[in-house]
């Protein structure tokens, strides 16, 4: 299955400017005015890094956005505060991809071409996949496919690895039922999981995770102050928490820190932080990855 890896993550917020001003305070690096999507009634807001990106996006058309599943998917997180909206999978050939995973037992919604308008008018076509009740519901990430390329220079990397910061390492997904979901995933990412108690994890050609994780409890003390269920009990399933590769998890935290932004930790003991008050981010020491050519850096 030509699925690559994570190609870019997504936040959708009701309030993009704050949510822009809230990431710059805590990270000390800009985000970059995106694109509107026209036929989807959103906006963006990107934050870059060396070879992934984190979308900030905002539903400003609910009218327009009404006629797409995964806007209206974005409206609803957006309504409940803001969060997690999916992680974005990268695809070489969308069309024979979604075809071999209904082949499979596991069809998703068909390509669909679209395209980014920036505020200069600059335009870069895409198609996506999965974009159907297949996630509007959470129950799987959307695939990508990039048609050409984003006009203009890259920043220089150095730039791009300001603060110590890499870049998306790794994706955590809430799901309901552990085995259903993997059962799926599998299908989705062309082989069998690494199983944990209430876990299943694969690592992708791109060297990043994806981690689906079931809550504790369903109610009572096992699930007290379990961020999975917390994240259930608010969104429903889908993407929980992202990790950011950093060159020092203690580092970057007490930088963080230092900005006036709360540090606590994770479930796995790492560093976690959230500047917009509904997306966990956690801290993850940087390690060596294969080289990509990610679409969605621009």
């Amino acid at each position: 299955m030509p699925i690559t890896g994570v190609d870019h993550v997504m936040l959708a917020v009701p309030d993009l400017d704050a949510a822009r001003a809230a990431f710059t305070a805590c990270f000390d690096r800009p985000s970059r005015p995106g694109s509107r999507h026209p036929g989807w009634g959103t906006t963006n807001a990107v934050l870059r890094f060396a070879d992934s990106y984190l979308e900030l996006i905002t539903v400003v058309d609910r009218a327009e956005a009404a006629g797409r599943p995964a806007s209206r998917r974005m409206t609803g997180v957006s309504d409940a505060g803001g969060g997690w909206v999916s992680a974005v999978l990268a695809a070489e050939d969308l069309p024979a991809t979604c075809a071999a995973l209904a082949d499979r037992g596991v069809p998703v919604s068909p390509p669909l071409d679209g395209v980014s308008v920036r505020p200069d008018g600059r335009r870069r076509r895409w198609r996506v996949g999965a974009h159907g009740e297949e996630f509007r519901s959470g129950r799987l990430p959307s695939l990508i496919e990039y048609l050409d390329p984003w006009p203009g220079a890259d920043p220089d990397p150095a730039e791009l690895r300001h603060g110590g910061v890499h870049g998306v390492a790794g994706v955590d997904i809430a799901v309901t039922d552990l085995p259903a979901a993997a059962a799926e995933y599998a299908v989705l990412l062309g082989g069998p999981p690494a199983l944990g108690d209430r876990s299943a994890t694969w690592t992708l050609p791109d060297g990043r995770v994806l981690r689906l994780l079931a809550p504790v409890g369903s109610a009572g003390p096992a699930g007290a102050g379990d961020p999975v269920a917390a994240h259930l009990d608010r969104l429903g399933p889908g993407l929980c928490a992202v990790a950011l590769a950093v060159d020092s998890p203690a580092a970057v935290a007490a930088a963080v820190a230092g900005r006036g932004v709360a540090v606590r930790p994770g479930i796995d003991g790492e560093p976690v932080v959230d500047p917009a008050g509904c997306a966990p981010i956690r801290l993850v020491a940087a390690r060596p990855a294969p080289s990509l050519t990610a679409g969605a850096t621009r």
